[in-house]
């Protein structure tokens, strides 16, 4: 469990380090799962507010995923801003 502390950055409590242990088996999914959705969108890539529609996850989730991926360096930023349902602007990230 040496990579724990990639998955419970915010916090030492007890709480985050138990959820952070309670996603480790699942995490290689999620990451194929947030490639996949980021592959079918292609150039374009997706928001994170759009990967969370695509693929069904929590935002939470999805977004802890892709983040892992673009400190793996297999997710880049596209360039491009595009508008969140909440009128805010967001990154898009496609797939290196």
């Amino acid at each position: 469990m040496n990579d724990l502390p990639l998955f419970a950055p915010w916090s030492d409590s007890q709480t985050s380090l138990e959820a952070a242990r309670s996603i480790e088996p699942h995490i290689a999914r999620l990451e194929r799962q947030v490639m996949t959705a980021l592959a079918e969108a292609g150039e374009a890539g997706l928001c994170d507010h759009e990967l969370e529609k695509v693929t069904g996850l929590q935002h939470t989730t999805a977004s802890a995923r892709r983040r892992e991926l673009v400190l793996k360096g297999l997710v880049v930023e596209t360039g491009e801003r595009r508008t969140t349902p909440s009128g805010r602007s967001a990154k898009a990230w496609r797939v290196a």
